[in-house]
């Protein structure tokens, strides 16, 4: 009885060296370990033997058994090994050979935008922050001097979290779509040291109707500066700076006060318009002005230094927020603002 189980183990590793895939090995399996094993065949004899020889071959018996069952576990590592090595070397590649580059794409003329505007900001020394998108009432608006219930939020038609998240929280700390990068200045000032000079690029939304100049989401970028001495002055260059270098030295600016809660002075500001030269009566991006509205600026407001701990007396600050699908629309002399999400590769390729 011995010697016929010796023998099949040896038929076994026999047949075991000859699997060259696991459905080979598969079969294998079953004909030697499961219930049909034909070791099973050979045991099934067993009944006439002696007690003490039924314990001798059960015993040779189960360390066959588990000598087979391991030989065919190193098998199946051997088969996945090889099966690896097989594709590596099918699918090898040498990353010192040239491949022409076709239909690579590029980027998207807001990603463009945002990267010149980078650029520029960091060449004059400042800073990239980001936020989170989804954004607490407290920095939003009461931070920025804009308290529960005060009239200036109707500028702002916001995309508020659902009631069931909402409605058990107290004013402050309800969340919501960010109308505006200016929750970031907030969270810098809290964080980081004097002086402070950063730039906010980012994506909010606000609840609006759509036309050539407005969308319901669209990027802004932002900076902020806070030292001593700060004025409406250093603004004002900074951001004639920043335009010529983005639309060119023959950009115009214009400056007309406005009032922002969370500032103190401020102005909305314009440049000609890229698009129509300020000669196309008919230019839907201007709105037959020559005139199109970029950008926000304006001077930190004392209670907003206050909120963020910093001496109003000693410091001051001054920040200003741009469209990026409004300078898109200039730079690259898109018609339309809403051209830039409608993922249509024909607008896309000419850039």
């Amino acid at each position: 009885m011995l010697d016929k189980i010796k023998a099949l183990k040896q038929e076994f590793d026999k047949k075991l060296k000859q699997t060259e895939n696991f459905e080979q090995l598969k079969t294998l399996e079953n004909g030697y370990i499961w219930k049909k094993w034909e070791l099973a065949i050979i045991l099934k004899w067993v009944k006439d033997l002696s007690i003490e020889e039924k314990k001798e071959v059960w015993k040779f018996a189960n360390d066959i058994k588990k000598e087979l069952e391991n030989n065919i576990e190193e098998r199946k590592i051997y088969l996945e090994k090889k099966l690896y090595k097989e594709i590596e070397e099918e699918e090898a590649i040498d990353p010192t050979l040239f491949f022409p580059s076709e239909n690579t794409g590029h980027m998207h003329p807001l990603s463009t935008t945002s990267k010149i505007l980078e650029d520029i900001f960091i060449s004059m020394g400042f800073k990239i922050e980001d936020g989170p998108h989804i954004e607490k009432e407290e920095y939003n608006f009461d931070k920025l001097n804009i308290p529960d219930n005060h009239p200036a939020r109707d500028v702002w038609d916001t995309f508020w979290i659902s009631d069931e998240i909402n409605k058990h929280k107290k004013s402050w700390e309800k969340v919501l779509l960010r109308t505006h990068t200016s929750p970031v200045q907030v969270r810098s000032m809290l964080q980081y040291d004097l002086p402070l000079k950063i730039i906010v690029p980012g994506r909010v939304f606000r609840y609006e109707q759509e036309d050539a100049r407005h969308t319901s989401n669209f990027y802004q970028l932002e900076w902020l500066v806070v030292w001593e001495w700060v004025t409406f002055w250093d603004l004002q260059w900074t951001l004639q700076t920043v335009m010529e270098k983005l639309l060119g030295s023959d950009v115009k600016l214009r400056f007309r006060p406005s009032i922002f809660p969370f500032t103190e002075p401020s102005a909305e500001i314009d440049v000609s318009c890229q698009i129509c030269k300020q000669k196309d009566p008919s230019c839907r991006m201007c709105s037959w002005t020559g005139w199109v509205e970029l950008l926000w600026a304006w001077m930190v407001h004392p209670k907003v230094l206050e909120d963020c701990d910093i001496d109003p007396e000693k410091y001051s600050g001054f920040a200003f927020w741009m469209w990026i699908d409004r300078i898109a629309s200039q730079r690259f002399k898109i018609s339309s603002g809403r051209l830039l999400y409608q993922s249509k590769l024909k607008l896309n390729k000419q850039f």
